[in-house]
C-alpha cells in the first residue's frame, strides 16, 4: 500500500523491481486491463477499511489505557 505520487517519484518507478500496488494499478490500467486494475484497487481498498476497522477495535478495546495513558 502506499501513496502513488510519493512512491513513483521516490522508488523511481523501476518495473519488475520497485513495482508497489499502486504502480501496479497504473501499469495494468495503462495496459488496458481494466479488470485487472480494478481488482488490485478493490484490493487496496479493502486493506485500507480492514486498517480503519482493526484501528477502531484497538482504540474501542484499550480506550481505558489510553485515557490514563494521557492523564500522567
Amino acid at each position: 500500500m502506499g501513496e502513488f505520487g510519493a512512491v513513483s517519484v521516490v522508488s523511481g518507478h523501476i518495473r519488475g523491481l520497485t513495482n508497489t500496488l499502486p504502480l501496479h494499478v497504473e501499469i495494468l490500467y495503462n495496459e488496458h486491463d481494466f479488470v485487472g486494475a480494478f481488482a488490485v484497487a478493490t484490493l487496496l481498498a479493502g486493506l485500507g477499511l480492514l486498517t480503519l476497522l482493526a484501528k477502531s477495535l484497538l482504540e474501542w478495546r484499550f480506550a481505558g489505557e489510553i485515557a490514563a495513558t494521557r492523564r500522567h
